[in-house]
């Protein structure tokens, strides 16, 4: 027989919310320089809550069982790059990053291949490392074109939640391992908008949110170095 293991994690979700508000007087002002002050307030309600969803699913939420990408204590611990990419030859960038690989196909059994989907991410300050020349070991190859020839699936990915204190990370993550989807961001709503409440001179408008943080369903499928 053939059957399918399910385990329950325990995980906390974290509620939170902002208010917008405009007076009648503020708005008929702006109005006069054509500005839409009610739309310009929930662009940025809607662009804080963007961040914020964002950084959940890095770094989870302290004091809770909610865990992000960078943190979840399932997750391997990080081999050591050579040295800081930056002072690195390509070909000594190329060298961690068939490390890291290779950590990531030990982790899954070998269950994963170089044509698989791979994302490489990092912070935007390392990324200028991927244009760095092989010194015509591989020609004028760059390490980008070497990625782009050995891992034709493979997509480049930057945010700055990369560059963390104890120096700077990059993931190799897997899609996923033997049809099981690595993991996923997880979330209660990604902002429901209330009732507008009109008060004498002006309205208010709450809107609310919640995050589960990042839920990794195979850890194995992330592999990571530090201090690239």
């Amino acid at each position: 027989t053939s059957d399918a293991n399910v385990n329950f994690e325990p995980r906390q979700s974290y509620l939170f919310q902002t208010i917008t508000k405009w007076g009648d007087l503020e708005v008929a002002n702006l109005s006069l320089a054509k500005i839409d002050l009610a739309a310009e307030k929930n662009i940025a309600a809607a662009t804080v809550f963007a961040k914020f969803l964002n950084l959940s699913y890095f770094k989870g939420i302290a004091g809770l069982d909610n865990f992000g990408l960078l943190n979840d204590p399932s997750l391997n611990a990080p081999i050591t790059a050579t040295g800081v990419w930056s002072g690195l030859t390509g070909l000594q960038i190329w060298t961690d990053i068939q490390r890291l690989f290779t950590q990531l196909q030990q982790q899954c059994l070998g269950n994963i291949s170089m044509e698989d989907e791979l994302i490489l991410a990092m912070s935007p300050s390392v990324q200028p490392a991927m244009i760095t020349p092989m010194q015509n070991v591989y020609g004028n190859a760059t390490v980008e074109d070497m990625l782009k020839k050995n891992f034709p699936k493979l997509r480049v990915e930057t945010a700055v939640e990369y560059a963390t204190s104890a120096g700077q990370l990059v993931q190799l993550i897997t899609r996923n391992v033997n049809g099981q989807k690595t993991g996923f961001c997880a979330f209660n709503e990604k902002m429901r908008a209330h009732a507008i409440v009109r008060k004498t001179s002006s309205t208010h408008q709450k809107k609310s949110g919640g995050t589960w943080g990042t839920v990794i369903k195979v850890p194995a499928g992330i592999a990571g170095l530090l201090g690239a």
